[in-house]
């Protein structure tokens, strides 16, 4: 069962529940490790780290930089390759064979692409999980902050009974049924039986308020507003932190592997060891890529499918500006070698991909079927605007560039000089 914690999102940033944090402190060099904190014991370099956070200084960067330049990182090879052995290895346990249908679904092609699945891949792929852990506890929090506001707003209308009912409504939000609604159930009911009445006498008397003023009519809107967003909590069950974390957590991969963790170490088996290691490093693989997220900015992730070409690969989305967005993919291709895929989308529709590769001969067949791939991006809606290809050693690294806009008229950020 995974346990609530309402600090979910920051445990990302602590040495003893990030797997990959840890070991990158561990194999940090003491220079790496001096620019990250002014002591030298961990509490001074935490502190530096969550300072970070809020102030943007270099710490940020410096971490960066040690978990990218760390070869065990780097080899972590292929993480549907990895989790499809732990499940062969699951299977011969018949205690936890029943177990693995979440897990084998996760496991897909990538012939079978489609957007709804690549977003269900992308939800999934556990780098959202303390995010969606964090979320759950603000369901409760969220009508309560709702319920405010529309008290403030009906007594700002100035009519008689919505005054009344804003004193009465400003008393049951002292009352303690919304506090325990999110663990229990009796309270969850008393909760949603009183918005569900709550809503019904507002829409009764809002026919009824005439507004003589703009500040009035924005009372009044403020109430709509309220009511609406009060209107998409019907079921008490939903209203609880386990049910929610059930539902979203059912099919994220970190919380089943972190439950398999839980589960092999009640058995008493040879394979114990070989399992909790597979297991623990499938975990690594996705501490590594919420770190990277938190310190890039982005949302990282290793590649969420396969295909017999592919050793590794990973996927990397920013939003930079407003309604502008960036998309790296990078590949290990077995035949190929590398390959860095850098998009940028804006305009609702308008496309930009830069390519480099390091195989003259990939960059040739890449360029043969430049004319299909726009045919297909066309037909998908999408205007490719500019496709460029590059040998590796044609210009400076992706990485350093990516996110750099050149003097260009779209301002891409992926223009780089040869």
């Amino acid at each position: 069962m995974i346990t609530l914690k309402p600090d979910a999102k920051i445990s990302i940033l602590m040495p003893h529940q990030n797997k990959a944090l840890n070991l990158a402190l561990q194999q940090a060099t003491p220079q790496q490790l001096e620019s990250l904190k002014e002591g030298k014991d961990l509490k001074s370099l935490l502190s530096s780290l969550f300072q970070a956070k809020l102030t943007h200084i270099k710490s940020d960067q410096v971490l960066l930089d040690i978990l990218k330049s760390n070869n065990t990182f780097k080899q972590f090879g292929n993480f549907s390759k990895e989790l499809k052995n732990v499940i062969t290895t699951l299977k011969a346990e018949p205690n936890l064979a029943p177990k693995l249908s979440k897990l084998e679904h996760s496991l897909q092609s990538i012939t079978t692409l489609t957007a709804p699945v690549l977003k269900e891949k992308v939800a999934n792929s556990g780098i959202f999980m303390e995010s969606k852990i964090a979320s759950a506890a603000l369901t409760v929090q969220t009508i309560g902050e709702t319920l405010q506001k529309l008290q403030h707003a009906l007594v700002q209308t100035n009519h008689s009974e919505a005054k009344n009912l804003s004193q009465s409504l400003a008393e049951f939000l002292e009352h303690p049924v919304l506090t325990k609604a999110s663990e229990d159930m009796s309270s969850a009911r008393i909760l949603i039986k009183t918005i569900q009445t709550l809503t019904d006498t507002v829409e009764r008397i809002l026919p009824k308020i005439d507004p003589q003023t703009p500040h009035q009519a924005k009372a009044v809107e403020e109430v709509h507003v309220s009511i609406k967003q009060l209107a998409s909590f019907t079921k008490p069950e939903h209203l609880l932190i386990q049910t929610q974390l059930e539902e979203h957590l059912g099919h994220d991969i970190k919380s089943q592997l972190m439950q398999l963790s839980d589960d092999i170490k009640a058995l008493s088996t040879p394979i114990f060891n070989d399992l909790q290691t597979q297991i623990d490093k499938l975990v690594t693989h996705i501490d590594y890529h919420q770190l990277l997220s938190h310190l890039d900015g982005s949302n990282t992730l290793y590649f969420p499918f396969s295909w017999d070409m592919l050793e590794e690969g990973s996927l990397a989305f920013k939003k930079r500006e407003e309604k502008k967005f960036y998309c790296e993919v990078h590949l290990q291709l077995k035949e190929y070698g590398k390959i860095d895929l850098m998009m940028a989308l804006y305009e609702g529709n308008q496309l930009e991909i830069q390519a480099h590769t390091q195989n003259p001969e990939f960059k040739k067949l890449i360029q043969e079927h430049l004319g299909t791939l726009r045919t297909l991006l066309t037909q998908a809606g999408i205007n490719p605007r500019t496709i460029r290809v590059y040998d590796a050693t044609e210009s400076q690294a992706p990485s350093k560039s990516a996110y750099a806009p050149e003097d260009t008229d779209f301002q891409s950020g992926f223009e780089v000089k040869v």
